[in-house]
């Protein structure tokens, strides 16, 4: 279901809607209370008609990374945990960002209990850089957004990526990812 509350006009908009709609009801009553009951349910159908049939969501735009030439740079996302990517990444690689997004429940969202998890993200980003690091690329680590698409569109942002590569993830992550994406998209 779309949000009615997106921009200042739709809110009017469904205000106005929902006003028109109480005006009817509250006639209707008043000159049947079985009319009002009637009048009520076409009402709250006709409102939830129209907020389900309206424009679906568009598609996040595509980003592009603006890469400068010389060397070949990788983001690199993996999730908390990860770890061995020594040799993995192929040869010619330079740069590297490596990127964990602080995986976090609903619960620890909500709550704001996402310390553990960003600590554990940032444990997992350092011991990658520094594994990457010792094999002589150089590599920078960054605690990401909960949402792994995020985190690789925040780390784009800054990081002029020649490839993204993913690292323990599932393959729906990788499908969104390269819908999103105009890079090549890898998975290890």
């Amino acid at each position: 279901m779309r949000n009615p509350l997106r921009s200042e006009a739709e809110a009017f908009r469904f205000l106005i809607v929902v006003i028109i709609g109480a005006v009817i009801v509250v006639a209707a009553a008043y000159v049947n209370t079985w009319l009002g009951v009637a009048a009520a349910v076409l009402v709250v159908g006709g409102v939830c008609a129209w907020l389900l049939g309206g424009p679906k969501a568009a598609r996040p735009p595509v980003l592009v990374s603006g890469t400068p030439g010389g060397g070949h740079r990788v983001l690199l996302v993996a999730n908390p945990g990860s770890a061995g990517l020594r040799g993995r990444l192929g040869d010619g690689v330079t740069d590297v960002v490596v990127v964990v997004p602080a995986l976090a429940s609903t619960v620890q969202s909500l709550t704001g209990a996402v310390d553990g998890r960003r600590a554990e993200a940032e444990a997992t980003a350092n011991a990658l850089a520094g594994e990457l690091g010792d094999s002589g690329v150089r590599a920078r680590a960054e605690v990401g957004a909960d949402d792994p698409l995020l985190a690789i569109a925040d780390a784009l942002r800054t990081f002029g990526a020649d490839e993204i590569v993913l690292v323990n993830t599932d393959d729906a992550l990788l499908a969104e990812a390269r819908d999103r994406f105009a890079l090549p998209i890898s998975q290890l």
